[in-house]
């Protein structure tokens, strides 16, 4: 029930949503000074939620800085990578793996993994959709890493999960029972990296967050940047959005 409640919880809460929520009650109201302050507020929040220089000020603060690559002396055993950047409805799609916009998590792990700084890759990640309409994505993405010659034994999978709390649940069981001893490296978006870390602490795995796939630039006075509207906006505070609320939720349910 509570997935259900979060896919219904994460539509709603879309900024797109409050913008065209807003324009429709400008129309459908009758009243013209009601009309005239719903138009006069979903521009302001357009206008606020394309401001690249204030969402990039935004996630500057919200965004963590985690441990750095060249700060690993000692390999870790695993390098836990968090489910989500992979699109199975790119097409063509049957003769290679397409990776989606948080494909960073997967490079910077294979990174990771070609430098020495982890011994083995865990995926954690089934399908996060309502209607399972495509394979595990932990999976296919085992498969692909194979094709590009990593070695079997270098990647456990973990293929159920379908949120940030089943990830940790199901990797700390996986990790407990097969690897008791490992050390673990947290493999993730920044802008994800608390919710996910107060996860698994709650659920019992001893975790160094590794932050990767930033948001957040480094400040540029450049006219374009804090004058001209982000056409990706509106996703950049979706992002934000959902996970305060992914945040809020968790809290209240115990899973952090």
């Amino acid at each position: 029930m509570f997935f259900l409640l979060s896919k219904i919880l994460a539509f709603a809460i879309k900024p797109v949503m409050w913008l065209l929520g807003l324009l429709a009650y400008a129309l459908w109201t009758r009243r013209p000074v009601r009309r005239r302050n719903a138009i006069r507020l979903a521009l302001m929040l357009l206008l606020l939620f394309s401001n690249r220089w204030f969402s990039n000020q935004v996630f500057l603060v919200w965004e963590p800085k985690t441990l750095q690559a060249q700060d690993i002396d000692a390999p870790y055993d695993i390098g836990i990578v968090l489910g989500g950047y992979s699109n199975p409805f790119i097409v063509p799609g049957h003769d290679r793996h397409n990776l989606s916009e948080r494909g960073n998590r997967i490079v910077n792990a294979l990174e990771l993994y070609h430098t020495g700084k982890i011994k083995k890759i865990l995926l954690s990640g089934g399908t996060g959709r309502l209607w399972q309409d495509a394979p595990p994505e932990a999976e296919a993405v085992a498969a692909w890493l194979e094709r590009m010659g990593i070695p079997p034994g270098d990647v456990i999978v973990e293929p159920q999960s379908r949120n940030t709390w089943e990830n940790a649940v199901f990797t700390k069981n996986l990790v407990a029972t097969l690897y008791p001893k490992a050390s673990c490296l947290l493999i993730t978006s920044a802008w994800h990296i608390p919710r996910a870390q107060a996860c698994f602490q709650k659920a019992g795995l001893d975790v160094t967050p590794f932050a990767v796939d930033y948001i957040s630039e480094r400040n540029r006075w450049d006219p374009d940047l804090l004058f001209m509207p982000d056409k990706l906006g509106l996703y950049k505070w979706e992002l934000l959005v959902k996970e305060w609320a992914g945040m809020a939720a968790y809290r209240w349910q115990g899973y952090n």
